[in-house]
């Protein structure tokens, strides 16, 4: 991994860390990690091992990818979307992933 690379993972990090309102105390606390631990990973200095990645990104509720790679799903833009599927019984989760498929296909070729 580039050096560039864990800057950017650490970069990411914090700004979860510091959006969540944690110190890097309390996120070492609620994750078992040391704080230093932490400051390492933000500094660009030390990487996640997988486990420590997972723990992480429950606590921050964010995804491995936003954290590795940049890329997520603003959940907040989403939330209360994801809130009304979350009532649903989960029986009805295949058609409404069918639905939401058709739905997304058919945006995207309107776009085009």
């Amino acid at each position: 991994m580039t050096d560039t690379l864990k800057a950017q993972i650490g970069l990411r990090l914090r700004e979860r860390r510091e959006r969540a309102g944690y110190t890097r105390e309390k996120l070492g606390e609620l994750c078992s990690l040391s704080p230093r631990f932490i400051a390492n990973i933000e500094l660009g200095d030390s990487t996640f091992s997988l486990d420590s990645l997972m723990t992480v990104c429950r606590v921050l509720s964010c995804s491995s990818d936003y954290l590795l790679f940049g890329d997520s799903v603003d959940t907040e833009v989403w939330s209360e979307t994801i809130s009304k599927l979350e009532q649903l019984d989960v029986k009805y989760q295949e058609p409404v992933d069918k639905m939401l498929q058709g739905l997304i296909e058919a945006i995207v070729k309107a776009g085009q």
